[in-house]
């Protein structure tokens, strides 16, 4: 298995393997609720692999698994108890972790959170926070396994979602 950057050519297989996590969850408790052409789309990962965020897992040449990490915050971020105090400059948040349906339980999403981690650590960021949408409970035990406090649930406000409950999770480095 490769990890690495996103490049430009990268971007097709980036949102056929979206996409096809999309096709998988649909209707799942622990769906993460993402949508077809809406989010993530072509853009969003054309913009965070322009930016050097988006990292991509491949496996036998294709897209494996991917996550977008940053420093933006949803809206309610403020509004946790974190271990912590940063700003949102001082963080990097994980945005965006999937892995295709053809390539779960090999430990994927835990190799890109990793990479994410020590991404934030040679940055010299205070921690790594993310959230979990309501019912993704095999994501939160994945960070919670990974060293990640969860610091329960918050309203988060995402453009084009109800304001629905996301856990909130946090790992100081």
């Amino acid at each position: 298995m490769e990890i690495r950057k996103a490049a430009a050519g990268d971007i097709d297989a980036a949102l056929a393997m979206y996409e096809d996590i999309i096709d998988s969850t649909d209707g799942r408790s622990e769906s993460p609720r993402w949508t077809k052409g809406i989010y993530p789309d072509r853009s969003y990962l054309e913009g965070a692999a322009e930016r050097g965020e988006l990292f991509l897992a491949f496996i036998d040449g294709r897209a494996a698994g991917g996550v977008v990490f940053n420093h933006k915050q949803a809206s309610g971020y403020e509004n946790v108890g974190w271990s912590v105090d940063a700003s949102p400059c001082e963080v990097c948040t994980i945005h965006t972790l999937g892995v295709h349906p053809d390539f779960q339980h090999r430990k994927i999403a835990t190799l890109l959170s990793r990479r994410v981690i020590e991404e934030a650590e040679r940055e010299g960021m205070k921690a790594v926070r993310l959230d979990v949408i309501e019912g993704n409970t095999p994501s939160v035990k994945l960070y919670e396994s990974m060293g990640f406090t969860n610091h329960g649930d918050h309203i988060l406000r995402y453009e084009g979602m109800d304001d629905i409950p996301f856990t909130m999770m946090e790992l100081v480095l």
